[in-house]
């Protein structure tokens, strides 16, 4: 049996494979390493696992969100050789599993946009340049995380309209006393910030909530895609929700800095399943 996870910083997508059947799929929660020592991820593992049967499992391919060095690839899978014992196990970058799933064998350029947001050029076999993401207290241009920021930002400096900021209230159960003692009190805060980005999604025909957006791919274009010498001759790949709920408007911004949208999915699992077969 093989095992190809996709993890991000909400969730991890566990797809148990024969090599040309999906025999099972599993959800567990996401631990980026940056913010979840190995103990903790262990705890998450042991917990989220608990009761299945994991002693046929030959061979894992995890790709994850901040295993983007040794040390933190090494944290992952000491954490989950607690499970799969008798496993071989290979950690990588989930943007790597973005190049993959998008690019197959072929080289182009992939990105992500879902919780965080990265970039990388893809020669059909591995990453060979990445503008920096910087994660989400410097970067993150795109993603829920930084669009959640964003539209928080607009809410305490009262930019949004009135009755989106009420709704936002309402939606969410909070106040402004609450709201930022939840922020900075949040385990994960990236992934807090990531929630708005469902009431970005139901109110995008708001003109403010659309600028939000518009905004934040523009940051992403400029900031990283420019970097790419070839992101105007052909085809810009994304993967993520972000990318997936607001196809349209990235369109339009791609549009704006004369470059195409290519291939856009939401999760990069079935693909992975036909590269690694």
């Amino acid at each position: 049996m093989i095992v190809i996870a996709d993890m991000g910083s909400t969730k991890t997508d566990w797809s148990f494979t024969d090599g040309s059947t999906v025999v099972k799929n599993v959800q567990t929660r996401g631990f980026n390493p940056y913010f979840y020592s190995t103990a903790q991820i262990t705890e998450i593992l042991n917990e989220d696992f608990e009761g299945y049967d994991l002693d046929d499992v030959t061979d894992l391919y995890f790709y994850g969100a901040g295993c983007s060095n040794d040390e933190k690839c090494k944290s992952v899978e000491d954490a989950i050789k607690v499970q799969f014992p008798n496993t071989i196990i290979e950690v990588e970058h989930d943007l790597l599993a973005s190049a993959r799933a998008l690019c197959g064998k072929t080289p182009g350029i992939a990105c992500i946009l879902g919780t965080g947001s990265n970039t990388c050029m893809y020669d059909g076999t591995y990453v060979i340049a990445n503008n920096p993401s910087l994660g989400f207290l410097l970067g993150d241009e795109g993603s829920g995380s930084h669009m959640g920021k964003e539209l928080i930002k607009c809410y305490f400096y009262n930019e949004l309209p009135k009755d989106m900021a009420q709704k936002l209230e309402r939606t969410y159960n909070i106040s402004r006393d609450m709201l930022l003692d939840d922020i900075y009190a949040h385990p994960a805060p990236n992934s807090f910030l990531a929630t708005f980005a469902k009431f970005l999604i139901e109110n995008k025909e708001n003109k403010v909530i659309k600028q939000i957006i518009l905004d934040s791919f523009d940051e992403f274009f400029k900031r990283h895609i420019h970097k790419y010498d070839s992101y105007q001759k052909i085809p810009v790949n994304f993967i993520g929700s972000i990318a997936f709920y607001f196809k349209d408007v990235l369109q339009e911004v791609a549009k704006k800095h004369n470059a195409s949208v290519g291939l856009v999915i939401k999760a990069p699992i079935a693909k992975l399943i036909e590269y690694h077969s």
